[in-house]
């Protein structure tokens, strides 16, 4: 995977946190990164401006300033828009990932050694860890996950989380759709719905700290959502 990674970074009012992922990402990856793409999302602090600084530091820090709509989904959309022509692999992870930096080393080697078209970072497998997650959030996405593989019969344990590693095609051949968190559903259920062979790989989920910002995840706002998308997939099933 030597200079043909894109990571696509989402950020929303971010400025705690982008500086560190990118210290850390250019720190641990520079072999593997073609670039890093920063989608700034309706940011109102000074995420972009910290991005820029880091742009005179290094090539391979990109900045995109999406203007509103906000939305998860419409910022990793135009980041998948804008991948390199020349990036073989994708990475998508939260801004405030600074936790699972080091992890990525699981999903690169799972992507290669194993031979797979990608990898999820899995909160819910053996080996993973939950560090102050919130009670509701697990119960709904246990109960998502259990709707998942009755309708859908998906086994992976934890498809939303937004730490994958895929092969550049799978980003750019679905036609992804959500505007919202959900769009984390869909890049975990739709490439299995297309036949790609994907790892789990076991990672951390640790909450925020002081001075790292609030989380933007309003659980009850987008739960419909994430029934849409299993909708929208046995759509797409039906069709391949």
């Amino acid at each position: 995977m030597k200079g043909n990674l894109s990571a696509v970074l989402i950020a929303h009012n971010e400025e705690e946190n982008i500086g560190g992922m990118l210290e850390g990402l250019l720190g641990n990856y520079r072999d593997e990164l073609l670039e890093i793409i920063v989608v700034s999302d309706s940011s109102t602090d000074r995420t972009s401006e910290v991005v820029r600084t880091w742009m005179g530091r290094d090539s391979k820090v990109k900045l995109i300033e999406k203007g509103l709509p906000s939305g998860v989904g419409l910022a990793l959309r135009t980041g998948f828009k804008n991948v390199d022509p020349k990036a073989d692999y994708v990475l998508t992870m939260d801004s405030d990932f600074v936790e699972n930096i080091k992890e990525v080393r699981s999903l690169i080697r799972a992507a290669e050694e194993e031979g797979r078209d990608g990898a999820i970072g899995s909160r819910y497998m053996e080996g993973g860890r939950l560090v102050n997650y919130p009670l509701m959030k697990k119960i709904m996405n246990r109960s998502f996950h259990f709707i998942v593989r009755a309708l859908l019969g998906l086994k992976q344990k934890d498809l939303t989380n937004n730490f994958k590693l895929y092969r550049a095609e799978i980003i750019r051949k679905i036609p992804w759709r959500s505007d919202d968190f959900a769009i984390n559903a869909e890049t975990g259920i739709l490439p299995v719905i297309f036949g790609y062979n994907l790892a789990e790989v076991p990672v951390s989920w640790i909450q925020r700290k002081a001075g790292m910002g609030r989380s933007k995840f309003r659980l009850f706002k987008v739960g419909w959502s994430y029934i849409k998308v299993i909708g929208y997939a046995r759509e797409l099933s039906a069709l391949i």
